[in-house]
């Protein structure tokens, strides 16, 4: 694992009627600390997708610090809830400093939201 990483995390449905108790978990499971518009927005996407977007840049992300172990555990949660149904989905991706230092998950499903895209560009 990288000592920085870009981390995106995405928690969301197709139902509308189920985006205010994603809502509701969220506020109830996700730490404070990345709760804040710096870190996190609402979305609406194709086909009445609505969720939750958290991009944290440039953060230390290790599985034994307490901030980032909460929100691992509420990646855990809602996943759980949601148990392999397909009105609450979620995605997460880390991207480290090393080139093969990434990490993808998501929850059956998914739509894909998330992408991970390298490319090599050139001054010459």
């Amino acid at each position: 694992m990288g000592y920085r990483s870009d981390v995106v995390a995405v928690f969301y449905t197709q139902d509308p009627n189920e985006f205010p108790s994603i809502k509701l978990f969220i506020d109830e499971n996700i730490p404070e600390w990345c709760r804040g518009d710096e870190y996190m927005s609402t979305f609406v996407g194709n086909h009445d997708i609505r969720g939750i977007k958290f991009t944290m840049s440039d953060v230390k992300w290790y599985p034994s610090y307490p901030d980032v172990k909460g929100f691992e555990d509420a990646i855990d949660k809602f996943e759980k809830l949601s148990d392999g149904g397909d009105k609450w989905m979620w995605e997460f991706v880390r991207i480290g400093e090393e080139t093969q230092d990434v990490e993808e998950r998501w929850g059956d499903h998914s739509h894909n939201l998330l992408h991970v895209v390298r490319s090599i560009e050139s001054d010459v």
